[in-house]
C-alpha cells in the first residue's frame, strides 16, 4: 500500500511538473510517432499520463552526473516526447555493496530500475546481484527485450566472450537475462583507457624539485611524501596539506602501490619457478604492499580517514587541494577541479606522474578485447509490469542512434551539427561541458548515458569528448601513451573456472571482499610491521582452513586442460 501511495503522489507531481513542459503545445489529442534505427516505431501519446520510472543510481558519488532537474532538461523532455517516460533518478552516497544488500534484504526494493557495478566474477556487487537474481528478486528481461529492446540487445557486441558466458548468461540464471551491461565499447577502437595513475599537485612537486618522471616506483612516492610532510605546504584555505589521500571510500589508493602489483587480471599470483597460480592474497607481494601502506599511515603520510570517507567529505578535501598526491582516473577529477579548486587556484593543478612499473616491470595495463566487466542495470522483480515495459521502451530509444546522440550531444541543429557524418557540438555547449554545467543544466553528457549499452566514441563520433577531435586533450594523450598505455589481449580468464568448482559458494564466501578489506586495513593501522604480518598470517590461515589450497589446485588443473591462452 505504501508503495502504491508513493507512486500516486509521484504521478501527481509529474503531471504538475510536466504541465509546463508542454506549455505551448496543442491541447488537441496528438500522438508523436518516430522511427528508430531498428525500424520499430516509438509512439508517445502526448495526452497520456507520463510514466515515471524510479531509478536508483547505485554508485557512490554518481550525483556528479545528475541534471539539475530530472523532469525539465533537454534529454528528459525529448525522452518524454518520444516515449512518454520520465526517469526519476536517485543517487547513492555510500557503499554500493551496502546499498544493494540493504535493498534486497528488505524484500521490497523501492525502485523500478537500478544501475550498479557489475565487474563480473563472484565477489562484491556482482555476487550480490547474481544471488538476488537467482533467488527471484530481479525481473527476467528476455521477453521484454525481444519485444521492445532490439537496440539494447546489441550489448553483446561489446562484451568479452567469457564475460557473456560467465556473468551475463551464467548458469545460475537458468537461461534468463537479468542484467544488462552498459558503457561497453562498440568496437575495439572505442575501448576507453580511463587514465588511472598517480596525480601530484604541480606547485608542490616543482617547489620540491621533483619531475613527473621521477615517480617511477612506489618507494619514490614514499620519499616524496616525506618531503611534503617536512615542508610548509598549504591548501587553498591556508591549512596544512595532507601528503597523500584519495577520493571516496578509499578510491583509488591502489595507484600508489603499483610496484607491488603483478599485473595479472584475475586475482592470482603465478610462481615463476613452478608456473602454478595461487590466490594473490597469499602471494609474497601482498605483504610488501601492506607494509608499504602501513608505513604511509604510521608516519602520517596518508590520510587515515580516507579509507572510509564518503563522497561529500572527499570532495570537500579535493576542492581545496588538501592532498599533495592521490590516485584516481583522469576523467573523475578533470571537470571537478575546473569547477572548484582551479577557479581561484590554477597553480594547484594536479598532474599525472610516472610511469610506475608493476612488479613484473610492465608499464600500463592489459585490457581484454571487449569489456570483461562493466556497470549494469536491472529491474527488481516487484516492479509493475507496465512500468518495466515503459522502462525498456525508453532505454531502447536511448540506445537508438538518435538516442545516443541525444544523451551525448543533445539536439541536432540546437546543440550540435552533423559535419561529414560526425556530430560537432557547438562551442557554447563545449564550453559548458568543460565548465561542468552542461550535464547539470541540460542532462547532456550526464546520467542518461548510463542506460546506453554501446559507446561508439571513436568509430562513429571520432572523439571521446565533444570538441576533443578539434582541440585534442594533450594531458590525456600523454597519460594513455606514455604513463598507462593499454595493451589489448585475448584469452580466457582463470577466475571463470570457479563456475565449475563444486564448492563455489564456499570459496566465494571465503574470498569475501569486505572481509579482506577489513583485514587489510587492520594491518595498515597495526602498531608494528610484525603485528601487521600476524594479521595477514591470520587471514591466510583462515583461507587455508576454508579450503583455498584445494581450490588453487583445481584452478591449475583447469588451466592445464585448455588449449587457448589462460589469463591469470
Amino acid at each position: 500500500m505504501k508503495r502504491n501511495m508513493k507512486r500516486f503522489f509521484c504521478t501527481v507531481m509529474v503531471i504538475m511538473l510536466t504541465f509546463s513542459i508542454f506549455t505551448g503545445c496543442s491541447k488537441d489529442k496528438e500522438t508523436n510517432i518516430t522511427n528508430t534505427d531498428d525500424g520499430s516505431k516509438n509512439e508517445a501519446d502526448n495526452n497520456k499520463e507520463p510514466i515515471v520510472v524510479k531509478v536508483f543510481s547505485c554508485w557512490n558519488g554518481s550525483s556528479g552526473n545528475a541534471p539539475r532537474d530530472h523532469y525539465d532538461n533537454v534529454v528528459a523532455k525529448k525522452l518524454l516526447e518520444e516515449t512518454g517516460v520520465i526517469l526519476d533518478i536517485e543517487y547513492a552516497t555510500s557503499s554500493e555493496s551496502e546499498n544493494l544488500n540493504m535493498m534486497f534484504s528488505s524484500g521490497d526494493v523501492p525502485y523500478d530500475l537500478v544501475t550498479a557495478p557489475y565487474w563480473g566474477g563472484n565477489g562484491g556487487e556482482t555476487a550480490i546481484i547474481k544471488r538476488a537474481s537467482s533467488q527471484g528478486m530481479v525481473m527476467p528481461l528476455e521477453d521484454l527485450l525481444d519485444e521492445y529492446g532490439p537496440n539494447i540487445k546489441e550489448f553483446e557486441k561489446g562484451c568479452a566472450k567469457d564475460f557473456l558466458e560467465n556473468d551475463i548468461y551464467c548458469k545460475e540464471f537458468d537461461g534468463h537475462t537479468y542484467v544488462i551491461p552498459y558503457q561497453l565499447p562498440a568496437t575495439p577502437e572505442d575501448n576507453k583507457n580511463w587514465g588511472y595513475c598517480v596525480y601530484v599537485r604541480k606547485d608542490i612537486m616543482e617547489d620540491l624539485g621533483w619531475k613527473p618522471e621521477d615517480f617511477d616506483h612506489s618507494e619514490k612516492i614514499y620519499e616524496f611524501l616525506k618531503e611534503v610532510k617536512e615542508g610548509d605546504f598549504q591548501d587553498a584555505n591556508g591549512n596544512p596539506v595532507i601528503p597523500a589521500g584519495n577520493w571516496h571510500n578509499g578510491w583509488d589508493y591502489n595507484q600508489l602501490t603499483r610496484s607491488y602489483h603483478t599485473g595479472y587480471m584475475c586475482g592470482f599470483w603465478v610462481d615463476p619457478d613452478t608456473d602454478k597460480a595461487i590466490v594473490d592474497r597469499r602471494g609474497p607481494l601482498v605483504v610488501d604492499e601492506i607494509l608499504f601502506m602501513r608505513k604511509l599511515v604510521s608516519e602520517g603520510l596518508f590520510d587515515p580517514e580516507a579509507f572510509r570517507q564518503n563522497d561529500t567529505i572527499a570532495k570537500e578535501k579535493h576542492a581545496v587541494g588538501k592532498y599533495a598526491l592521490h590516485g584516481v582516473h583522469y576523467f573523475h577529477q578533470k571537470d571537478f577541479y575546473k569547477n572548484t579548486l582551479y577557479k581561484e587556484h590554477p597553480e594547484m593543478e594536479y598532474v599525472p606522474v610516472g610511469p610506475i612499473k608493476n612488479s613484473r616491470g610492465q608499464t600500463g595495463g592489459n585490457a581484454l578485447k571487449g569489456r570483461a566487466g562493466s556497470p549494469a542495470w536491472f529491474i527488481p522483480a516487484d516492479t509493475d509490469e507496465k512500468i518495466a515495459e515503459a522502462a525498456i521502451k525508453a532505454i531502447n530509444y536511448l540506445n537508438s542512434k538518435e538516442g545516443k546522440l541525444l544523451a551525448f550531444y543533445g539536439l541536432e541543429g540546437v546543440h550540435y551539427d552533423m559535419v561529414e557524418g560526425k556530430p560537432k557540438m557547438k562551442k557554447e555547449y563545449i564550453d559548458m561541458n568543460k565548465e561542468g554545467n552542461l550535464k547539470t543544466e541540460t542532462g547532456i553528457q550526464g546520467e542518461y548515458r548510463e542506460f546506453i549499452s554501446l559507446y561508439p566514441y571513436i568509430s562513429e563520433w571520432g572523439e571521446f569528448t565533444p570538441g576533443e577531435s578539434e582541440i585534442p586533450d594533450a594531458a590525456y594523450e600523454h597519460i594513455i601513451k606514455d604513463i598507462v598505455p593499454d595493451t589489448i589481449v585475448e584469452g580466457y580468464r582463470a577466475s571463470n573456472f570457479i563456475n565449475n568448482y563444486e564448492k563455489k559458494d564456499e570459496i566465494n564466501e571465503l574470498l569475501n571482499g569486505d572481509l579482506w578489506r577489513d583485514y587489510r586495513e587492520r594491518a595498515y593501522f597495526a602498531s608494528s610491521d610484525e603485528e601487521a604480518k600476524k594479521i595477514i598470517d591470520e587471514y591466510c590461515k583462515y583461507l587455508i582452513d576454508g579450503g583455498i589450497l584445494e581450490y588453487e589446485e583445481f584452478i591449475n588443473s583447469e588451466a592445464d586442460k585448455r588449449d587457448d591462452k589462460v589469463l591469470f
